[in-house]
């Protein structure tokens, strides 16, 4: 297991994969998330409010949601569960933050792309190569462009909105750019593999990792 950024939240027992016997997580009663699904905390990362407080100029806002994010046990615990291998899980983290920062904002646009990075390694595990494709060149568009790849130790080609040089952490909202390359790159490579036909519990199949910037 990879080291972890919120070690004090609890990993599932199971990663979620459509089509595998492994229970919805919130929709089946024996879900792992089931009881947690009308959680007060979770709901009100859907609300629009929780990031009221940022700068308005773009810079400044980036930079402090970077710096809230970083030490945002939510924030962190989805990174723990893209690294781990609970892909669909963090598909579902990340989305509350998609909501919380208004969906259609250069930042929530990003978190988007991370959403699809997911979705892709959730695809992997399914054993559907049109969708990682699909998925990942969806994640390139929102987090660096057509050209994503590590280039220099960064993303090349951010768009979205973030003005920053590819290896400013703000513009990745304190992710390592370096790290986000890599995992789109990876994806970018994916050959088919039948990662679909095991039933383990968690089976991480993307090896490179999301990193905070140091």
């Amino acid at each position: 297991m990879t080291p972890r950024y919120a070690p004090a939240n609890p990993l599932p027992p199971y990663a979620y994969v459509p089509g595998h016997d492994l229970p919805h997580p919130v929709n089946d009663p024996r879900g792992h998330s089931y009881s947690a699904v009308h959680d007060q905390a979770r709901d009100a990362l859907n609300t629009p409010t929780l990031f009221a407080h940022l700068p308005p100029d773009p810079a400044s806002r980036r930079r402090v949601l970077a710096a809230t994010l970083a030490a945002d046990p939510q924030w962190l615990d989805a990174v723990d569960l893209f690294n781990g291998g609970w892909y669909w899980e963090a598909h579902e983290a990340w989305e509350g933050f998609w909501n919380a920062l208004g969906r259609t904002t250069p930042e929530a646009r990003f978190v988007q792309g991370l959403i699809h990075l997911a979705a892709a390694a959730v695809k992997v595990r399914e054993g559907k190569p049109n969708g990682v494709a699909r998925h990942t060149q969806r994640a390139r568009e929102l987090l660096g462009g057509s050209r994503a790849a590590p280039v220099g130790g960064a993303l090349a080609g951010l768009s979205s909105g973030l003005e920053e040089r590819p290896g400013d952490a703000a513009a990745t909202l304190g992710l390592a750019p370096d790290s986000l390359a890599a995992v789109v790159a990876e994806l970018v490579a994916y050959k088919t593999e039948c990662w679909h036909a095991s039933r383990a519990p968690v089976v991480r199949v993307v090896a490179s990792e999301l990193r905070l910037a140091e």
